[in-house]
């Protein structure tokens, strides 16, 4: 199934329109230790559209932070690209979300959009055989999240306490396809601009994990 804007798209004729349609935008993130002050604002101001609970494999290339690969739940695989940036701010495009099993024509894209998984992907299609292959050539992490999203003004706002490492950490990310509405909600809930953090190069910092 195709996906735009991390919905499904159930009719042939929208996934056909939505096919060549890449799903970019603008964010910031930052992790944090202790409960940031600016989420009671978050809160207040912004309407809560969802929250989960969930379970996210990542797999980091050495040295591309830009490039990440996230598996959902054993369910969902997405791949997202950083293709630029505008200021402090990163622009992203997700280049790839499908569930599994995977179909060959997808397991032949991340080989086109990652290298480094050509060939090691080529001929699986279920999660577990996935996670094998792909952690033997990339850095690999587990984390557990309760995610919220908060929507408002073009405006999604990301509030997530992540546990990683027996560590809880809260990231929260701002985004949307305008970079000016990012940076003046960072303005409005003063947030450094330039403490961007994306979750390739935080997780980088840690060694990575084994089966």
């Amino acid at each position: 199934m195709l996906y735009h804007n991390s919905r499904p798209i159930a009719s042939k004729t929208a996934a056909h329109r939505y096919a060549n349609r890449p799903d970019r935008f603008y964010q910031w993130r930052n992790f944090f230790e202790d409960r940031p002050d600016a989420l009671d604002l978050i809160e207040e101001e912004f309407e809560l559209q969802n929250e989960e609970t969930r379970h996210d494999k990542y797999f980091i290339v050495p040295g591309r932070s830009n490039m990440i690969t996230r598996m959902t739940d054993s369910d969902m695989l997405e791949i997202r690209s950083m293709i630029s940036t505008d200021g402090p701010l990163e622009q992203w495009e997700r280049s790839i979300k499908t569930a599994f099993p995977l179909k060959r024509t997808t397991s032949s894209m991340i080989g086109t959009y990652i290298p480094r998984f050509r060939g090691c992907c080529s001929s699986v299609a279920d999660a577990e055989s996935l996670t094998d292959a792909l952690s033997k050539k990339s850095k690999f992490y587990r984390t557990e999240l309760n995610r919220r999203i908060f929507e408002s003004d073009e405006l999604r706002v990301e509030v997530s306490t992540m546990t990683f490492e027996d560590q809880k950490f809260t990231t929260i990310a701002i985004s949307s396809e305008s970079s000016d509405k990012v940076l003046a909600a960072l303005k409005r809930f003063g947030f450094k601009p330039r403490a961007n953090q994306n979750y390739g190069a935080f997780l980088s910092q840690f060694r990575s994990h084994t089966l």
